[in-house]
């Protein structure tokens, strides 16, 4: 018997048609910053959002209750990348300016600072044992960090003078895939610094890229209105994802792997089944472009960004 994700690759497209779901699906709306919102994060125990945005502010909200911020840090610049550390104490903060820093998830004091970016950090993001912190710049560079004291340990050359736009680093570690502005993905070996493969269909560039929670495949979202999945280890597409209707910022798969999440500037997040491609639901109510999304460690709920607004869903 074939199975679902070898049908798809034998028909290349899934279209993410499927149910709707309104505004009301929206558990709250958090309400805060005062421009773009450019990043969210789940702490790890699933009780708090860490958001940055254009407004130069790192804010703290408690996930189920809603309100006010718990916390709120200003920066320099724009903080366009956020991610918390695996015990959730830590908080990787990115910045237009390239600034880099951990900050206490608490009360949002710096605790250690990175140095070496050139422009704006795009991403970041804790290996899967917490033990180094990869960012990526558009410096055209991805640096790999010791999490403890800060030392550069690696640097990637994405090689192709466009942005290193988003990173993800495989379960198991040894693996980190990036995306750029030329429309491409690249795998390394995290080790050695090597180049394993690069991957290529996308005609747009690449926004948001995560692997499997199996390690097997990759999602990957673009400005060409598409969600790619890729085989990790031959490097094809299996299927191709369409439905949204403008540039996909942001793409995750839930914890279990049975679902890709996207997030488009079309002001939809859909949800599809990975396997069949079709959509579980397509949540609306955003007035205007979602930039990012995050999901909780128990698939449970859902967070958006948007202009001055989070979202918080709560899924089926």
């Amino acid at each position: 018997m074939i199975g679902a994700v070898s049908m798809l690759m034998l028909f290349g497209t899934a279209l993410c048609g499927g149910v709707v779901a309104d505004e009301s699906t929206s558990l709250h709306v958090l309400q805060g910053h005062n421009r773009w919102v450019l990043s969210v994060a789940i702490s790890p125990d699933g009780k708090w959002i860490a958001s940055g945005s254009d407004d130069q502010t790192l804010k703290i909200w408690n996930l189920k209750a809603g309100g006010s911020p718990r916390t709120s840090r200003g920066f320099g610049s724009a903080v366009t990348a956020v991610t918390f550390s695996l015990d959730g104490k830590r908080i990787a903060v990115g910045t237009y300016d390239g600034d880099l820093e951990i900050c206490d998830s608490q009360s949002g004091k710096t605790l250690l600072k990175f140095s070496g970016h050139e422009e704006s950090i795009t991403t970041v993001l804790f290996d899967p044992k917490g033990d180094y912190i990869a960012s990526g710049s558009a410096d055209d560079t991805l640096v790999i960090w010791d999490a403890e004291d800060g030392e550069e340990l690696l640097t990637l050359e994405q090689g192709n003078e466009y942005d290193v736009t988003t990173a993800a680093f495989s379960p198991d570690g040894p693996r980190i895939v990036t995306g750029d502005g030329e429309n491409e993905l690249k795998i390394w070996d995290t080790a050695t610094g090597e180049e394993e493969r690069t991957l290529t269909g996308h005609t747009a560039t690449v926004t948001s890229a995560a692997f499997s929670p199996n390690g097997k495949h990759i999602a990957s979202a673009s400005w060409d209105k598409t969600v790619r999945l890729w085989n990790a280890e031959t490097g094809e597409t299996a299927s191709v994802f369409r439905g949204h209707t403008a540039d996909i910022t942001s793409v995750l798969f839930t914890p279990c792997g049975s679902r890709i999440i996207s997030a488009s500037e079309d002001r939809t997040v859909r949800i599809c089944d990975t396997n069949t491609g079709k959509a579980v639901s397509v949540l609306k109510g955003h007035r205007n472009s979602i930039q990012c999304i995050a999901v909780s460690p128990d698939s449970q709920f859902l967070v958006s960004g948007s202009n001055r607004t989070i979202r918080v869903w709560k899924l089926k």
